[in-house]
């Protein structure tokens, strides 16, 4: 399990990785950086991992616009919901746990990664000799691609940000994902990939 998961810490150095790795970390930080809702977040990716290892799902271009305009909404309710009284709900730390997981599995349909040798390998023998002998494989490397969110919401938790740390944070957080979420919702998807995957090589 060891070299999916070292291949998976190197790629997140790689703008491709930069769609899985965005809404999951927006969670984090929308959620201030708690344990549950990491945890959730890496249930979720790692449930993602599974289904794209699938091939089973894909958002036509439709799905992906909306799926845009949905995580970006998501996360700003996410950090407004202590603050608004109809959306105390969202502070819960079981809600704020499925919300993330549910980002997280989003962010795998969103996905196009540089496939190295170890993802490859992993890819043809799910198509060859079927999931279950890959699903250890495949868990290892998203796991791994998780590593740079494990470490913001260390930093984070480390850091306890004051208030208007806080406010600051929320933010830049809310902008950049409005800013990805308005992206896709205006059919940017191709030519946010097709940049992300040049900057790779």
């Amino acid at each position: 399990m060891l070299p999916p998961f070292a291949e998976a810490v190197r790629a997140t150095t790689q703008p491709c990785t930069l769609l899985l790795v965005a809404l999951p970390t927006f969670a984090v930080l929308a959620t201030r950086g708690r344990w549950m809702p990491l945890a959730g977040a890496l249930v979720g990716v790692v449930l993602g991992g599974w289904l794209f290892m699938a091939n089973v799902v894909a958002l036509t271009d439709t799905q992906l616009r909306v799926s845009g305009l949905i995580a970006a909404g998501t996360i700003v309710a996410l950090i407004v919901a202590p603050y608004v009284g109809w959306l105390q709900w969202g502070a819960d730390r079981r809600v704020q746990t499925g919300v993330a997981g549910g980002l997280a599995f989003l962010g795998t349909l969103w996905w196009r990664p540089c496939v190295g040798e170890e993802l490859g390998a992993i890819l043809t023998g799910a198509a060859n000799d079927g999931l279950v002998g890959e699903l250890l494989g495949m868990t290892a490397y998203m796991i791994g691609a998780m590593v740079p969110v494990v470490l913001v919401a260390l930093v984070v938790r480390a850091i306890d940000p004051s208030v208007r740390q806080t406010v600051w944070l929320a933010s830049i957080t809310t902008g950049l994902a409005v800013m990805l979420g308005t992206a896709l919702a205006f059919g940017h998807y191709d030519d946010l990939v097709a940049t992300l995957t040049e900057w790779s090589q």
